[in-house]
């Protein structure tokens, strides 16, 4: 008996891994963390939720908490051109990042260590992913007021994040929150404190702003939700 071949697989799929071993190529870190950027590439919906809501913007867009700064090869591998300034708390992350957006040719992207304090003056599209539950709740209202008063003056604000309510997928996101904040990946306070939906919109609603709350955990089993915001003068 003749086996047949084994049929080809898609050439989107192909194409898709190539370019995650190509992202993940430009990082000089372990074998370890490049499958974890491969692995957070392909799984996370965030990146597409970002593409799909400022691919036609001119504005640049400031990434607050980027961490390895994976968004920006995200955003460039699929033809997104916006200049992008990531900011972070952790310094080895940002060397990280400095040095793959180099090695991958990355024009108009910057990398700093900072937080919002540090935001640029200037008009752009901000985004905020995975942050908030590492903020107490004092910093993690003023960050909120803050980007609620940028977005009232006409930024648009997208918010993924991991909300507290009743659920399997809630008890499951805190558990592996718990695992990240013992392996050290994430430095974070010794009390993880996730909000509320209300919480996080209730700033942008007292600034007047149009707040859009969808699920977004994709095929992973987090407690995710996307918020999208934007003056209503803008709408």
């Amino acid at each position: 008996m003749i086996s047949s071949p084994c049929p080809s697989a898609p050439e989107g799929l192909l194409a898709k891994r190539a370019r995650l071993r190509r992202i993940a190529a430009r990082f000089d870190c372990s074998a370890a963390t490049r499958y974890y950027i491969i692995g957070k590439i392909a799984t996370d919906p965030a990146y597409a939720a970002v593409l799909h809501q400022f691919r036609d913007s001119r504005l640049p867009i400031v990434d607050i908490g980027c961490g390895l700064g994976l968004l920006a090869h995200y955003l460039r591998e699929h033809g997104c051109a916006a200049p992008l300034h990531g900011y972070d708390f952790d310094a080895k992350k940002i060397r990280l990042a400095i040095g793959a957006a180099a090695r991958g040719g990355l024009r108009e992207v910057k990398f700093e260590v900072g937080d919002v304090a540090d935001l640029p003056p200037q008009a752009a599209n901000l985004v905020l992913l995975d942050v908030l539950h590492y903020l107490e709740a004092g910093p993690r209202r003023d960050l909120l007021e803050l980007l609620a008063e940028r977005a009232r003056n006409g930024a648009s604000v997208l918010i993924r994040g991991a909300v507290r309510e009743p659920s399997w997928r809630y008890r499951f996101t805190v558990a592996q929150e718990c695992w990240t904040r013992w392996s050290g990946w994430i430095p974070s306070p010794a009390r993880i404190e996730f909000p509320t939906i209300a919480e996080i919109v209730s700033p942008f609603e007292a600034a007047g702003c149009h707040c859009e709350v969808r699920p977004l955990w994709g095929r992973t089993p987090f407690n995710s939700r996307l918020v999208v915001v934007k003056s209503r003068q803008a709408e």
